[in-house]
């Protein structure tokens, strides 16, 4: 399924509802009105599960639709509209106080890929806490207030640097740029092709802080020297899963046993830049692949599995609503 076609299949046919439903109230005494209403009652939930889908970020929709609102709350004053205006002023007041929720204090999110498994699965919907690290603005991720910093072991949620057109790969290694490998660099620049004008936001657990010496040598991961300890939860012909323990976090990981570890890799954090890695450990794009995260560009840290929802007919599920390792 296209979602970019979803997504304006949706907003075009509710555009087209809403004209109607003016035409109705203002020429038809609101006869269609009712109709119109239910016609039109899952359309913007297509809209919604296509922005989730396509990791677009929901500030720009959020903000958008509240300056609608308040257009049509003056355009109903404009063409003496009494029910516009009333509709109008409820969802413009409601939906500026969605978006101070959701820019200053929680945000949701959709985890798109198998990469965090086995803790986090395809179609868990996040509760994302933005004032952990500070207060952010409604439109893009600039920290008007710094609070805190990311710690190791966390899950957070950010937008990395090959996601963004407007970067360049020097902004993912701001010191490490003259020691980058071929397979480093072709990474980059084939991640990079797919870039857009946002950025598409990643999930991943925070592994080094500024200043730290990473190394990855044979599957697992040393801080300035001192390798996470790890205990065998569970083992079959494919794969391991492990409890890794980072300072005072542990949390499960996966590991593959077909996949060949001999060389050696060590990074070295820069200031206000993280180190992070997916726990599927052998299936994820991350830090090892397309560079570090900086602490500019994250949105905030992942706190709780609200809802599971998989597919567009598929039901939202609930069972797996529990807090994150």
């Amino acid at each position: 399924m296209s979602y970019i076609f979803l997504f304006n299949s949706s907003l075009f046919v509710l555009v087209l509802l809403l004209i109607a439903w003016i035409y109705s109230e203002k020429k038809l005494d609101g006869k269609f009105s009712k109709i119109i209403n239910w016609i039109s009652f899952p359309f913007p939930l297509l809209a919604l599960y296509a922005v989730f889908k396509l990791n677009i970020d929901f500030g720009y929709i959020l903000v958008s639709i509240t300056f609608l609102s308040l257009l049509l709350w003056f355009l109903g004053r404009a063409i003496n509209l009494p029910s516009l205006i009333k509709e109008a002023k409820s969802f413009f007041i409601i939906l500026l106080l969605i978006t101070f929720f959701r820019s200053f204090l929680f945000e949701p999110f959709q985890i798109p890929s198998g990469s965090m498994l086995p803790q986090l699965e395809v179609g868990d919907f996040l509760v994302v806490n933005k004032f952990s690290y500070g207060l952010k603005n409604p439109i893009g991720n600039k920290t008007i207030f710094p609070i805190g910093s990311p710690n190791r072991g966390e899950v957070i949620v950010f937008t990395p640097k090959h996601s963004i057109c407007s970067s360049n790969i020097s902004d993912a290694y701001p010191d490490n740029l003259d020691k980058l490998t071929n397979l480093q660099l072709f990474t980059w620049q084939r991640l990079f092709d797919n870039c857009s004008s946002l950025g598409v936001k990643y999930v991943k657990r925070v592994i080094g802080l500024p200043g730290d010496e990473i190394i990855y040598k044979n599957g697992s991961f040393s801080i300035n020297g001192a390798p996470l300890r790890k205990e065998l939860i569970e083992r079959n012909s494919n794969e391991l899963i492990l409890r890794e323990f980072q300072n005072t976090k542990n949390y499960l990981i996966k590991q593959s046993l077909s996949e060949k570890r001999d060389l050696e890799n060590i990074w070295i954090v820069p200031e206000d830049y993280y180190f992070v890695a997916g726990d599927n450990r052998d299936n994820s794009l991350d830090s090892r692949s397309w560079g570090f995260v900086s602490k500019e560009d994250i949105t905030g840290k992942a706190n709780f599995i609200w809802m599971h929802w998989e597919c567009l007919g598929c039901f939202p599920q609930f069972s797996r609503n529990k807090f994150i390792e």
